[in-house]
């Protein structure tokens, strides 16, 4: 009877070994609905393609074989029990598909990088048809009815006007899944974060929205110890075209990351080549630092390569150091004698008009934790790797405790290389007062950027109308446009434009399926212009 139990518990374990000890499942799909092709890996890493054996995976525009980034992934490093215990994602990844429950992770064929887009349904799309599997761990949908919870036949699934979204419910808690060659830090298996993380990567095809994409990391302490002093970093390693003519730099203000060509001409890009850039809009601290490190290739000092295996230096990383625990220095800001101002954001000046700190006005490679030495002049372009960091030292993720991280990755081309950062802040502006809508009005379609002469809110058409219409309305200048729809005793029933939008003609529709038969009021309101139109609907 003994050996027949214990016949039965292996058989029991070899049942469930795909649960907690799996083959994990190693996938990437492609986020690509609008002018950029972005891979994004079970791994959790993005911008990576590696069908083609480590190929870069941010390509712009979409299907000209040109690349501006190479791999990016969201890191997390932190003290567990006065230990270091760190998840990172940048160059091969060390999460894979799963979830915690009670401490221990698992998975099973249900877990993979899902992706729907717009026009798809339960016929044409499995991934569509199973999204409901992954609700519960945090797959977006759209709550028709507003009631916080998903009801099959009356929500819909994914994101509202996104042309296409991907989703991933993945762990760091396989040990197997850490790698000591991770190539920004890597290989801690003790003690484990035990991280659960609603990973959503999506993008519009609308006017405007075409060459940015959103990232958003819903990250759960599944384990049972606190995480202190935390960190989150976005590593990157943007490869803008050829990657060894490469700057980089900040805006603290937009809270963003960027890499433009160190000259006019590229030899992937050609002439004024495009700049690429990462905003943080959500996170634990905002942006607490933007640093790098560098290809070893470059000879850079010791303290500013790659940690790669070198789990506690890319943890200094996180927090805003070199990786032996040096602080970075303004040359621009001398403090005594032969010594410089420690700073924790690089490069914040402007490129175009070479105000403020840029690449252009040199660096200083100091190590040993010095802050002296003599300055160079001008750095020369090379391969970049950039660290935006966010987190603080007071700051406790306790069990169960919820962290959110959302981002854009976007990018532009304009006159010059410099003058392609000016754009791509201009770029980043939108990606925010998109963001600040809460994303509520990107159904807002640009019909053309010639500036009009004059504020104007159109007649819809069809009006009479059943039960689908169209709105268009012309801003000469910029401003923040608000397009209500009232009903006939001034009740505001829905907002339908609510952002800040740049000149030009604008188109949005209204679907009025949820409401009765009757008169209705659409009211255009931007700087100090108001109009009203109104709407006749006939069931």
């Amino acid at each position: 009877m003994k050996i027949k139990c214990i016949i039965l518990l292996i058989a029991l374990i070899l049942l469930n070994s795909n649960l907690v000890f799996p083959q994990i499942l190693i996938q990437q799909k492609a986020l690509n609905g609008n002018n950029i092709q972005a891979w994004f890996r079970t791994t959790g890493i993005f911008n990576k393609d590696l069908r083609f054996n480590n190929y870069p995976g941010f390509e712009w525009p979409k299907g000209s074989n040109k690349f501006a980034f190479y791999s990016a992934g969201l890191s997390i490093g932190c003290k567990i029990n006065g230990q270091c215990a760190q998840s990172t994602a940048f160059y091969k990844g060390e999460f894979a598909p799963g979830f915690i429950e009670g401490g221990i992770p698992y998975t099973n064929s249900n877990f993979k990088i899902y992706s729907i887009r717009k026009g798809d349904n339960a016929v044409n799309n499995p991934d569509y048809a199973n999204w409901h599997l992954m609700i519960p761990y945090g797959a977006p949908f759209i709550d028709v009815n507003n009631n916080n919870q998903y009801d099959p036949g009356i929500d819909s699934v994914g994101i509202r006007y996104a042309a296409q979204v991907l989703f991933l419910c993945m762990t760091d808690g396989f040990p197997g899944s850490h790698s000591p060659n991770e190539g920004f830090g890597g290989g801690v298996t003790n003690p484990l974060l035990f991280s659960q993380i609603a990973w959503t990567a999506w993008c519009y095809d609308v006017g405007g929205l075409e060459n940015m994409q959103f990232i958003k990391w819903v990250v759960i302490n599944k384990g049972l110890y606190n995480w202190d002093s935390t960190f989150f970093a976005i590593v990157g390693d943007p490869n803008l075209g050829n990657a060894d003519d490469d700057y980089i730099g900040c805006d603290t203000i937009l809270k963003m990351g960027f890499c433009y060509n160190g000259d006019n001409y590229d030899p992937v890009y050609g002439i004024n080549p495009p700049a690429v850039g990462i905003v943080i809009h959500k996170s634990p601290r905002g942006l607490t630092s933007f640093t790098f490190f560098t290809n070893p290739s470059a000879a850079p000092p010791l303290c500013e390569s790659d940690p790669n295996g070198e789990p506690y230096s890319a943890y200094l990383n996180m927090q805003g150091f070199k990786k032996d625990s040096t602080a970075f220095v303004n040359p621009l800001q001398p403090t005594s004698g032969n010594c410089y101002k420690k700073v924790k954001f690089v490069y914040p000046g402007n490129p175009e008009s070479n105000t403020g700190w840029t690449e252009f006005k040199g660096s200083l490679r100091n190590c040993g934790r010095d802050s002296c030495g003599t300055p160079i002049t001008v750095n020369a372009p090379f391969d970049r790797r950039f660290i935006l960091g966010s987190g603080a030292y007071n700051l406790t993720v306790h069990p169960n405790d919820t962290v959110t991280f959302l981002i854009s990755q976007l990018t532009s081309r304009g006159s010059s290389n410099v003058n392609s950062v000016t754009v791509l802040k201009a770029y980043a502006q939108i990606a925010w007062y998109v963001y600040n809508s809460n994303f509520s009005s990107v159904g807002t379609k640009q019909l053309t950027k010639i500036i009009p002469d004059k504020f104007e809110l159109k007649q819809n058409y069809p009006n009479p109308f059943n039960p689908i219409t169209k709105i268009k309305f012309n801003l000469p200048k910029s401003g923040l446009v608000l397009l209500n729809v009232h009903d006939v005793i001034g009740r505001k029933l829905v907002t339908l434009v609510n952002e800040y939008l740049p000149p030009g003609s604008y188109e949005i529709e209204w679907n009025a399926s949820d409401y009765p038969s009757g008169v209705y009021f659409c009211e255009f309101s931007v700087l100090d212009f108001h109009q009203t139109k109104r709407m006749v609907l006939i069931k």
